[in-house]
């Protein structure tokens, strides 16, 4: 009789009869070829530390041997109970949808949380928190400053009363790492020992169990860190987060995406956290989804996921997603609506002149490639849309010494292998070339004008504004020549983050606040887009006013941005005004309306009723799961429609 047990080493044994038969031979050699077991005569043993290896070894050996022996196998009662144990989470998960959808139809909400919380909830977070505690492993997807963090801490306080929970891990943007060390203290009554994991924490932090609680952790670090992080959460129970996780939403594009997904089985608990949680269209949801329950695959194989929401929308997972989920909306917060004000400009001669020349050279380009390399096409076809974007922005861009987009916009970063624009190609005219170089001695860009002009009339009326744009080069031309006579700060990738060095960039984020007197800051979405409140200080308000000279089809980072200004603590009369630069006839029409469908289609997924505040398309077409792709042929359509205009 073949029979498998767990031993008294906690080794996984098979025993083996052997039968002079050649199919059976076979398959033992077969088995042995694809599998990590080690052989003793007929005896077959398999160890692992790795608790998440040893648990799929098991499950899987036991599997095969069912399918090949039937009734010619014993398994022996340490296995049972083995496998029981592993099975109790499909007990959990199920538990969780329907305790997820149960939760979030009551109409009155107690959560049992730890007396060891201190801070006093809102009635608008005790579903999320009960929502949270009761699923085990859950999203929220809250829009910014309705609490996030104060929610996960008030369900943590829960799982570590019950024993479930001893260390947090926290992974995300290095500007969450503060408000996670102060909310703590505010909820717990005291300092969090925290430790941030980076230079010599990050070799050894798996050894620190005694001496922190509270672990954040960079997405970078992270992915460089697997095995650290895995040998933790096999000592310690874990509750493992991932703020704004709509970073890890591409695991092709992100390696932290598919270090998320490996690493996630060994943590007791796991939250996603993310105001934006699809920015693109519903396919950024599977890796998120998967994250929290990743031995269930909740939204099923991912290719077949994103064949049906290609078609679909998320139509047929909404009830999972609604079970795994909460969101606090804006309406609920008695947010007063914000007001888009769109601002269509015509460019000036000389730049419409550049532009038509850019235009018909980057559909030569894009028609005349033969690149077949799709890593290398993809570089190229971002290459060519920034051309257009700095066109329609700033012709002056296109010249090498003012060509790069913010360094800190991790789309166009040498760290995902994009390099920033070069300049004018050799493939231009001599007189385009020289229209370019010289075009700064002609005219001011009218984008650039009709902001600078926005911006000024609110200054001169006591406001604070922002000035969000995506070019280095522009940010500073608004502050040493358009609107010079004006007290305007300038934030982006260069501005030092070392809070001992000047000009930093907490230093200019305070002036921005607490100065009563009128200020402008310009800056970036990929720099100041999250983790960061800009609307008041103290009881007081600061900013209500934000002006978009030009925008990409990153969708995280507009809806983030955003948000820095429409937020909980507002005055209910406070008017939010966001005014939309959109140049006509180029680029930005396209992202422009991209963006909105982005925008659309995660409020409908979300079941998010600010939709009803918008004044924009509601019905746009259904996205294409290859967002690049979709954005990248609306920019070639355009390009050909304009040219045959022409």
């Amino acid at each position: 009789m073949n029979s498998i047990c767990i031993d008294e080493n906690n080794q996984l044994v098979v025993k083996f009869e052997p039968t002079g038969n050649f199919s059976t031979d076979y398959f033992i050699e077969d088995f042995l070829n694809e599998s990590d077991f080690t052989k003793n005569d007929n005896d077959f043993s398999y160890e692992s530390e790795d608790i998440v290896e040893f648990k799929n070894r098991v499950k899987w050996t036991v599997d095969k041997f069912k399918k090949e022996f039937e009734n010619n196998l014993e398994i022996c009662d340490s296995v049972d109970q083995y496998l029981d144990s592993i099975n109790t989470d499909n007990d959990n998960y199920e538990k969780a949808l329907a305790l997820g959808k149960e939760i979030k139809e009551k109409s009155d909400h107690n959560p049992n949380i730890s007396e060891k919380f201190i801070r006093k909830l809102m009635p608008y977070q005790e579903e999320s928190v009960e929502h949270l505690m009761e699923i085990g492993n859950g999203a929220n997807f809250s829009v910014p400053g309705s609490g996030k963090t104060t929610i996960s801490y008030a369900a943590i306080s829960r799982w570590i009363e019950d024993g479930t929970a001893q260390k947090i891990i926290v992974i995300g943007p290095t500007a969450s790492f503060l408000p996670w060390e102060e909310e703590y203290g505010e909820c717990f009554g005291k300092p969090a020992r925290s430790c941030r994991v980076s230079g010599d924490f990050a070799s050894k932090f798996h050894e620190l169990g005694d001496s922190f609680d509270l672990f954040l952790i960079h997405f970078n670090t992270a992915m460089n860190r697997q095995w650290e992080l895995q040998n933790f959460m096999q000592k310690w129970n874990t509750v493992l987060i991932i703020d704004e996780s709509h970073y890890i939403k591409s695991p092709a594009l992100k390696r932290w995406a598919s270090t998320a997904i490996i690493v996630a089985p060994y943590a007791k608990h796991r939250i996603i956290l993310s105001g934006t949680p699809m920015p693109n269209n519903a396919k950024d949801l599977w890796t998120q989804i998967t994250f929290l329950w990743p031995q269930h695959l909740p939204l099923g194989n991912q290719i077949l996921y994103n064949n049906y929401v290609k078609k679909n929308g998320v139509g047929k997972y909404q009830s999972v997603l609604d079970s795994l989920f909460c969101r606090i909306k804006k309406n609920t917060l008695n947010l007063p609506k914000p007001k888009w004000i769109p601002h269509k400009v015509e460019l000036n001669s000389r730049q419409r002149d550049i532009y038509n020349v850019i235009e018909a050279d980057t559909l030569k380009e894009i028609n005349e490639t033969n690149i077949q390399d799709q890593a290398k096409l993809q570089k190229f076809r971002i290459a060519k849309m920034i051309r257009l974007l700095q066109t329609a922005s700033n012709p002056t861009l296109l010249s090498e010494m003012t060509s790069g987009f913010d360094v800190s916009n991790d789309l166009f970063s040498e760290q995902f292998g994009i390099p920033k624009p070069t300049g004018v190609t050799s493939t231009l005219e001599p007189t385009t070339v020289e229209k370019i170089s010289n075009y700064s001695k002609f005219e001011i860009p009218s984008k650039m004008v009709k902001a600078a002009q926005i911006a000024g009339n609110l200054y001169d009326d006591g406001h604070k504004v922002i000035i969000w744009n995506s070019f280095i080069h522009n940010m500073m031309l608004f502050q040493t020549d358009l609107l010079s006579d004006k007290t305007v700060h300038v934030i982006n990738g260069t501005t030092p983050k070392d809070s001992t060095e000047p000009g930093n960039r907490d230093e200019i984020i305070k002036k921005f606040k607490e100065n009563d007197e009128p200020q402008i800051l310009v800056t970036s979405a990929a720099s100041l887009g999250e983790s960061v409140s800009l609307h008041k200080f103290k009881d007081k308000t600061v900013c209500n006013h934000a002006i978009y000279l030009d925008r990409n089809f990153n969708g995280a980072q507009y809806m983030q941005s955003m948000d820095r200004i429409h937020r909980i603590g507002m005055k209910s009369d406070a008017q939010v005004e966001y005014h939309i630069i959109v140049a006509k006839n180029t680029i930005d029409e396209v992202i422009n309306t991209r963006l909105d469908s982005k925008w659309i289609d995660m409020l409908t997924a979300l079941d998010d009723d600010m939709l009803d505040g918008l004044n924009i398309d509601p019905t746009p077409e259904k996205l294409n799961p290859d967002e690049f792709n979709l954005d990248y042929q609306s920019i070639v359509q355009q390009l050909k429609k304009n040219i045959e205009n022409k």
